[in-house]
């Protein structure tokens, strides 16, 4: 049966993979470019109402005044049903219609809103305006042919406007009709060739069909027609990580931040995340904490700032930004999951069970919070508890296999091997190509006693991943253990080596394998070191003293077999191997005394 120590590592490894699952809005890990294809927001609203702003019926002045403050508070939704009761009792005032359609716009009714702008179009004398935001929202609302179509009517009404062809010309982009958008947008250019926005344009047309030497040179016409053009700026820093090339991104933003605009929101964002990809969390926190000092409630900025603490191990400043931006956003589970994982993190899992437990409360169906909260009660001792939670979790999603792998291995804890195996076994029908769950699987066949069944297990673990280090180790240890495949062992075992050379079980195993192998030299060489890389592990000591007893080193020996006693007082194979190799009583140790007297008083209390 392969030895605890091989296993702790590997227990450690699959719960920290379980604590770590946890969704976060945030990606401090790549860097998102600014999205390049848009329309240019234009004043066509405005133009609209200056034109009709007049409404002949008192009761629908009375709604549009009621209408009006709603929106200014920015109750949009009670605003829009204000609007539209002040609509019918004046049902052709071209005001209350270009109201009705941007607030429906806004709140994402962009069918009604294209409908309520065909209908002002009708009625309205200079409809142009009112055509070009129909226009725009065929556009959002991906329509793209329709927007072409409706910008080319303005065209035959507007032939010189410039706006008209450069949004004309996105659409076609979204079109995938790239000839005619570029043909469009220079079109807009020709009309007005200091107009930035023109090579704003045709910067992103190029930069989405991946030229971005050419999108860089047309961002930069547009920078030279409009100095501090911050879009263009960071167009040009979207192009840089487009191109990998994160030194000059960080220049581009850092320009931004001190040439341009020392508050751009995107400009920090986009900073920090090249910052954190790279690693330098600290330069990642140092952009956020400089730009908080400014705007102190950024909530998204200031979890962030909490993540990045998070990831450098200063839980307490993780935990300080997190509670604040709680405490502004009481009903956001997803921060109470992330401050959860913090306390977790720390230890202090009263405070970390409060949060999942809110969270689950809020959210029944938070399988992740489940998972954690399952976690946490089994370190309690709740052992019924954890067992219902995981349960719970494990019918909200089947295929999560954390929940599986956590109690399984709770079953494991409590020497239930068998209702460990079920577990597993489960697991492997819901999720069948997953690696983690064969491998506890054939950990729980080892302790069984069912070898064939274990090698099955950690064979087919190498099979869906031919790099999991600890199947390597395990099988190879499994098969040296025995005294067979040594070739093999010592094969696994080195591959198991090759991604953590300076893993103690490994280099141990290894040791092993030599000694079994009749190369006491070689085992005696990597023993030594495996404990020196891991001093408090009985099972290399015991190894080691057995190397040393085969090269008839009797004292060196019998102190390795001393040290390893003195960890585990326990081992009752060792006892005995102790006396038979005539080293005297190990009950007589001073060295021993303490500890079995500890044994003695565990066992009574037992």
């Amino acid at each position: 049966m392969v030895r605890s120590h091989v296993m702790k590592e590997r227990n450690d490894m699959v719960l920290r993979i379980s604590l770590l699952i946890i969704t976060l809005a945030l990606l401090v890990s790549a860097c998102t470019p600014v999205r390049n294809i848009s329309v240019i927001r234009s004043e066509e609203t405005l133009e609209i109402e200056q034109d009709t702003q007049t409404i002949s019926s008192p009761e629908a002045y009375h709604n549009f005044l009621a209408a009006f403050m709603d929106e200014q508070s920015g109750n949009l939704r009670d605003a829009l049903l204000k609007y539209e009761v002040a609509l019918s009792f004046d049902e052709n005032s071209l005001f209350l219609l270009s109201r009705v359609a941007t607030l429906q716009a806004k709140l994402g009714h962009v069918e009604s809103a294209i409908e309520t702008m065909k209908r002002l179009i009708t009625l309205a004398p200079r409809p142009n305006p009112a055509i070009f935001l129909l226009a725009e929202m065929y556009f959002n609302v991906g329509d793209y042919e329709k927007s072409v179509e409706t910008f080319n009517q303005l065209i035959e009404k507007e032939p010189d406007s410039v706006r008209v062809y450069l949004n004309r010309g996105m659409a076609l982009a979204n079109l995938k009709r790239l000839k005619e958008a570029e043909e469009s947008i220079k079109k807009g250019i020709s009309l007005d060739r200091e107009n930035p926005a023109g090579y704003l344009y045709l910067g992103d047309l190029y930069f989405e069909n991946g030229n971005t030497k050419k999108a860089r040179k047309y961002y930069e016409k547009a920078i030279a027609r409009k100095k501090n053009y911050e879009q263009a700026y960071l167009k040009i820093g979207a192009v840089y990580l487009k191109e990998k090339d994160y030194n000059n991104a960080e220049k581009i933003y850092k320009e931004i931040l001190t040439k341009v605009n020392p508050f751009s929101r995107d400009a920090i964002l986009q900073l920090m995340q090249i910052h954190a990809q790279k690693k330098e969390y600290n330069s990642a926190i140092e952009v956020l904490e400089r730009a908080l000092e400014h705007n102190p409630r950024d909530y998204d900025m200031l979890f962030k700032l909490s993540y990045l603490y998070k990831e450098i191990k200063d839980y307490t400043k993780a935990i300080q930004k997190a509670l604040i931006v709680v405490a502004a956003r009481p009903g956001d589970t997803r921060m109470h999951a992330f401050l959860g994982y913090l306390y977790e993190e720390t230890g202090d899992y009263d405070k970390s069970k409060q949060e999942y437990e809110h969270v689950i409360a809020k959210d029944p169906s938070d399988i992740e919070s489940h998972i954690h909260l399952g976690f946490i009660l089994a370190r309690n001792g709740e052992k019924d508890n954890a067992i219902n939670i995981l349960e719970r979790a494990i019918e909200l999603d089947p295929k999560r296999p954390n929940a599986y792998l956590i109690l399984g291995m709770l079953y494991s804890q409590e020497k239930d091997f068998k209702k460990a195996q079920d577990v597993y076994i489960r697991g492997i029908e819901a999720v069948p190509d997953y690696p983690g769950m064969h491998f506890n699987l054939g950990v729980v066949y080892d302790k069984l006693e069912m070898f064939d069944d274990m090698v099955r297990e950690m064979k087919k673990t190498l099979e869906l991943d031919p790099e999991q280090e600890n199947a390597l180790n395990y099988l190879g240890y499994s098969y040296a253990d025995k005294g067979i495949n040594l070739d093999e062992a010592i094969e696994l075992i080195k591959n198991a080596l090759k991604g953590n050379p300076d893993n103690g079980a490994y280099v141990d195993s290894l040791g092993w394998a030599y000694y079994k192998k009749g190369w006491t030299d070689l085992a005696l060489e990597q023993l030594k070191r495996a404990a020196v890389l891991t001093p408090d592990d009985p099972t290399i000591l015991e190894h080691l003293g057995d190397v040393y007893l085969e090269k008839n080193m009797r004292s060196e020996a019998r102190e390795e077999w001393l040290k390893a006693l003195l960890l585990d007082i326990e081992n009752e194979k060792l006892l005995g191997k102790f006396r038979e190799t005539g080293f005297g009583d190990p009950h007589e140790e001073e060295r021993l005394k303490g500890k079995f007297e500890e044994h003695m008083k565990k066992k009574t209390l037992q």
